[in-house]
C-alpha cells in the first residue's frame, strides 16, 4: 500500500529552520551543551558576545568562558548538576570573553531529556547584564549615599526599596518596611489623608514637595512623631510607574524657626514699649520702620495698658520714625481710633518739619488729631488735657449734684 508524503517536511529542513531562528537571537548567546558540558552548538550571538568563533568552542567544555577561580572549583560541574536534577536554572556569574575582558552574564541552564527522563544534554542561555547591573549598584550606592531618608514606593503604595538612612530615621529595618504600605510611617490622625496626597500625586506624577503648605509628621517605630519634608518624583520602569520619595528629619529647622519667632516677638515688645510717664498719660515712642505686624503688635501693646492703668492721654512719639508715607499714616490712624474708642485721647509728638512736609505732599489727613514739635510740648498738652477733663467732670458733677437738690 502506497504511503502519502503530501505536506511532510525534511528533518533536515526544520533542523536548518530552528539555527536560523537561533542565530537570529543576537542579544543572547544561545550554547547546545552535550551531557558533559562540551559545546556542541555555538550560535551567532554566542560569538558576538564572547568573541570566540563556532570552530573554537564546538567540541570544547564551556567553562572556557568561566573565571579560572570559578574552573578550578568545578563551577560548571556543580551548574550542570544542579539542573539535572532540579530542572531548569537561573543565575547571574562572571564570565571571560575571548579578549580576557569580563562581563557579567544572566545564565539559564535547562536540561535536555529523552521520553525516559535521561538527560542527554543542555541548552545555555547568556545574557549580558554588566550595564544594567553597573547602572542598578550606582542606583543603590547614590540612594545609600543620600543624606534624606530614600524610599521606593509600587504603584500599589507598598515600599519597594529602602536606604540605610531610612533604618536609621524611622527605627524599621529595611526587611521590616519592604512589602508594607508606606502609611506605616505616617501617624494614624494623618493617614486618611495621606491616601488623598498619593493617590493625588500618582494622578499627576512630578517632581514636587508633598503636601505643600502643609505641616507633615513622620512616625518612628516606637510610635513617636516628628516633623518632615517630603519630595516625590516619578521612577518610569521595566515594572512599571515607581515613585521615589525623600523624606528629610526637620525637627531642629522648626525648632530654630520658633525659637527665631520667638526672638523677634521679643524684640517687637522691646522696640514698641508703652510707658506710663504720669497719672493716667502713657507715651508710646516709635522707633524704625512701621510695618503691618509692628503696627498690629503696636496697637495691642497700647489698648492693653489703657485699659491696665485707666489711662486718658496717649502721646505717639515719631520722632524715631525715619520716613512717614501713607502706609505708616494708616497705621497711626488706626491706632488712635482704636485708643479713643476707650476714652483715651492722642497726641502725635516728634513731628519735624521735613515729617510735616512730606505729610502734605502725599495728602495724608490726620484728621482732629492734635500735634506738637516735642515730646515735652506733647507732655504739657496732656496735662492740658487731663485738666479740662477733670474741670468739666467737676463741673458736671456740680451740675448734677445741683439737679438733685432741687
Amino acid at each position: 500500500m502506497a504511503t502519502s508524503t503530501e505536506g511532510a517536511r525534511d528533518p533536515g529542513a526544520d533542523l536548518r529552520d530552528l539555527e536560523a531562528m537561533l542565530d537570529a537571537v543576537t542579544d543572547q548567546a544561545i550554547v547546545k551543551l552535550g551531557p558533559d558540558g562540551e559545546v556542541v552548538r555555538w550560535s551567532s550571538g554566542a560569538r558576538a558576545m564572547t568573541g570566540f568563533e563556532p570552530d573554537e568552542m564546538v567540541g570544547r567544555s564551556v567553562e572556557v568562558l568561566h573565571l579560572a577561580e570559578d574552573r578550578e572549583a568545578g563551577l560548571v560541574r556543580q551548574e550542570l548538576e544542579a539542573a539535572r536534577e532540579d530542572g531548569r536554572r537561573t543565575f547571574q556569574g562572571w564570565r571571560v570573553r575571548k579578549s580576557g575582558e569580563r562581563f557579567l552574564a544572566q545564565v539559564t541552564l535547562t536540561p535536555v531529556r529523552e521520553p525516559d527522563g535521561s538527560v542527554t544534554g543542555f541548552v545555555k542561555t547568556l545574557k549580558d547584564v554588566t550595564e544594567s547591573a553597573r547602572a542598578e549598584s550606582l542606583f543603590h550606592g547614590l540612594l545609600e549615599s543620600a543624606p534624606d531618608a530614600m524610599l521606593i514606593v509600587g504603584p500599589d503604595a507598598r515600599i519597594v526599596l529602602a536606604n540605610r538612612r531610612t533604618e536609621m530615621l524611622f527605627g524599621f529595618e529595611r526587611d521590616e518596611l519592604v512589602g508594607r504600605e508606606i502609611e506605616v510611617l505616617v501617624p494614624a490622625r494623618f493617614r486618611d489623608r495621606h491616601v488623598g496626597h498619593r493617590s493625588g500625586f500618582l494622578a499627576d506624577p512630578r517632581l514636587r514637595p508633598m503636601g505643600a503648605g502643609l505641616e507633615l509628621y513622620g512616625m518612628r517605630r516606637d510610635g513617636s512623631e516628628f516633623p518632615v519634608e517630603i519630595s516625590l518624583s516619578p521612577l518610569e520602569t521595566v515594572e512599571g510607574r515607581l515613585v521615589a520619595a525623600a523624606i528629610r528629619d526637620v525637627t531642629e529647622r522648626r525648632e530654630t524657626e520658633q525659637r527665631l519667632q520667638r526672638q523677634r516677638d521679643e524684640i517687637l515688645e522691646l522696640s514698641t514699649p508703652v510707658i506710663q510717664v504720669w497719672d493716667k498719660i502713657l507715651v508710646l515712642p516709635i522707633i524704625g520702620t512701621l510695618d503691618t505686624l509692628r503696627a498690629t503688635r503696636l496697637t495691642e501693646g497700647l489698648l492693653e495698658k489703657i485699659a491696665h492703668t485707666q489711662a486718658e492721654v496717649a502721646i505717639l512719639d515719631i520722632s524715631g520714625v525715619p520716613t512717614i508715607d501713607t502706609q505708616v499714616a494708616q497705621h497711626l490712624l488706626k491706632t488712635v481710633q482704636a485708643a479713643a474708642l476707650m476714652g483715651a485721647v492722642s497726641i502725635m509728638s516728634g513731628v519735624r518739619p521735613e515729617t510735616a512736609q512730606s505729610m502734605v505732599h502725599l495728602g495724608i489727613d490726620m484728621g482732629r488729631l492734635r500735634s506738637r514739635n516735642t515730646l515735652q510740648d506733647a507732655l504739657r498738652l496732656a496735662l492740658a488735657v487731663l485738666a479740662e477733663r477733670a474741670g468739666t467732670a467737676a463741673e458736671a458733677a456740680r451740675a448734677l449734684s445741683g439737679g438733685e437738690g432741687r
